[in-house]
């Protein structure tokens, strides 16, 4: 009888400490690239806010360089050897959908309910030429022209450039050879980025609302490519410009050797750092009075990589793109929300340097999309080199 009553006590305190021990949470990988400081920073929290909110998920987020990353997926897309969750390079992104490297999730996103929360431009990035969404925008910005103001007033303006014509004008009477200042300067090295800092250009200086990636040598976007060519024919940009990146053009800015720069709103920690003093303001790319203002997305995607644990990703996926944490990421690395629910004309009321980039974002156009973007970018960029160094004249 002890024995039975011994036994059954021993099998209830067994069961009870049985029903205490939980599952160990669920792994799930994230690949990325950001490789600067308040980016790394800001998904480190984010990730670590994630793993404490919940005990089923576990994620792991792992840093690799962007040309790596892009190296691993097309590797990864034959062996099979991916992450559960990826980054991406928004115009990069069809490219390795076209590969098989991302998941068909568009059932789970209509599903969701709030696909149709993110702008046209950064969403369509995620998307295949059939209309089937593989991920969802992380972040966007886009480009606008910063114009430093006391070299605009010592050539007798008070006002940055409103027209096309008026933009040409500035440039001229800005540049102080003398002094080596220049009245523009812009990122045009034969990279993703040169191809980034062109596109204003091909798309706004004539009936911009016509160039994209299937009549890229429209009248339109030749015009724009040769607008920049005078430039440096005449004097008024640095022949240097083909070296130089986005971050060397703030350079040039920064210290004062260029009157205006195309740019976007990550180099503001860098004006702030190297021109704390800087008088400068931000205003769309000038357009021809037959045109329209344009401008070019960037940003990164997330996407649920094939052979993942899709419904632990998912959680993720889903939490990290929503109205809260998009608004978070905002302010956080100074992006902006690809969401039209994150009110960011109102979190950048006071500050007139984001507001303009934020009044921007809802009509600026993606690279692409297109399944073999990086050859038409290698073409786009290409040609500016051989444009702006003055090897052919159009």
């Amino acid at each position: 009888m002890k024995k039975t009553l011994f036994t059954a006590t021993l099998l209830a305190t067994s069961l009870m400490a049985a029903s205490t021990v939980q599952a160990a949470p669920q792994e799930v990988t994230m690949w990325h690239y950001f490789d600067q400081k308040p980016e790394q920073e800001m998904l480190a929290d984010m990730v670590e806010e994630y793993n404490s909110l919940q005990d089923d998920i576990h994620i792991n987020a792992t840093f690799v360089s962007r040309t790596e990353l892009m190296n691993q997926y097309t590797v990864g897309a034959l062996s099979g050897e991916l992450p559960d969750i990826g980054q991406v390079d928004s115009p990069d992104m069809e490219s390795y959908i076209s590969l098989g490297v991302f998941e068909d999730i568009t059932d789970e996103l209509e599903s969701w309910g709030e696909l149709d929360q993110f702008y046209d431009g950064p969403l369509s990035s995620c998307k295949d030429p059939d209309g089937k969404v593989y991920g969802l925008p992380q972040n966007s910005n886009c480009l606008a022209l910063a114009c430093n103001m006391d070299l605009l007033k010592a050539a007798g303006y008070d006002h940055m450039p409103q027209s096309l014509d008026e933009f040409k004008e500035m440039v001229a009477a800005t540049t102080d050879a003398s002094n080596d200042v220049y009245g523009f300067a812009m990122c045009a090295v034969s990279t993703e980025e040169g191809t980034f800092q062109i596109l204003p250009w091909l798309r706004s200086v004539q009936n911009g609302t016509g160039v994209n990636v299937d009549n890229i040598t429209a009248d339109s976007a030749v015009n724009g490519l040769q607008t920049l060519g005078d430039f440096v024919a005449n004097g008024y940009m640095s022949k240097e410009c083909v070296n130089w990146t986005q971050a060397d053009a703030e350079k040039q800015f920064a210290s004062g050797q260029a009157a205006m720069m195309i740019n976007g709103p990550w180099q503001f920690s860098g004006l702030s750092d190297d021109a704390p003093d800087l008088e400068y303001g931000v205003a769309k790319v000038p357009k021809a009075d037959d045109g329209d203002y344009a401008s070019v997305l960037g940003g990164e995607n997330v996407a649920i990589c094939k052979g993942a644990n899709v419904e632990a990703s998912w959680k993720f996926l889903t939490w990290i793109t929503s109205k809260e944490e998009s608004a978070k990421i905002c302010e956080a690395i100074g992006r902006y929300s690809p969401r039209a629910d994150v009110d960011v004309q109102e979190m950048y009321k006071d500050d007139p340097l984001n507001a303009t980039f934020a009044e921007i974002l809802p009509t600026a156009e993606s690279r692409g999309p297109s399944p073999v973007w990086p050859e038409i970018s290698e073409a786009i960029y290409s040609a500016e080199q051989e444009v702006l160094s003055g090897q052919i004249q159009l």
